[in-house]
């Protein structure tokens, strides 16, 4: 077989063929050494910058926990305020339909004395009149 018949991708030495064919063999030793240190620094560039991606997200799911935890505090805290604040609303609503009905019966009231005042006012008129008259 003669080196023409080979396959291009045979580099191995064939006997009787030049020495020269021997340091291609080293050649291509050394091409497959260097291919697979540059995969393995590639691997290892791309295993390096997914860590950090991967360090990175972890802070920040760590700061949207705590965010997250923050706002459901404050959200416990605004609904404790508002139960709060409705409880007093309902208190001041109650107070208020109390003061609203003493008006009611106070505005009665005075309008009753209002009419007893008049009844008397009268009585003494009469009686002012009764007494002129004698």
């Amino acid at each position: 077989m003669s080196s023409s018949s080979r396959a291009s991708g045979d580099m191995l030495p064939m006997a009787g063929e030049h020495s020269d064919a021997v340091l291609h063999s080293g050649d291509w030793q050394e091409q497959i050494s260097y291919g697979c240190r540059m995969v393995q620094e590639a691997s290892g560039v791309k295993i390096k910058e997914m860590e950090r991606e991967l360090e990175r997200l972890r802070q920040e799911s760590e700061e949207l926990r705590r965010k997250g935890e923050g706002l459901r505090e404050r959200n416990v805290s605004l609904e404790a305020e508002l139960k709060e604040s409705k409880k007093r609303n309902q208190e001041q609503l109650e107070e208020n339909r109390g003061v609203a009905s003493q008006v009611f019966n106070y505005r009665s009231q005075m309008g009753k004395l209002g009419q007893f005042r008049q009844s008397l006012d009268q009585a003494v008129s009469h009686v002012d009149k009764d007494a002129q008259r004698r």
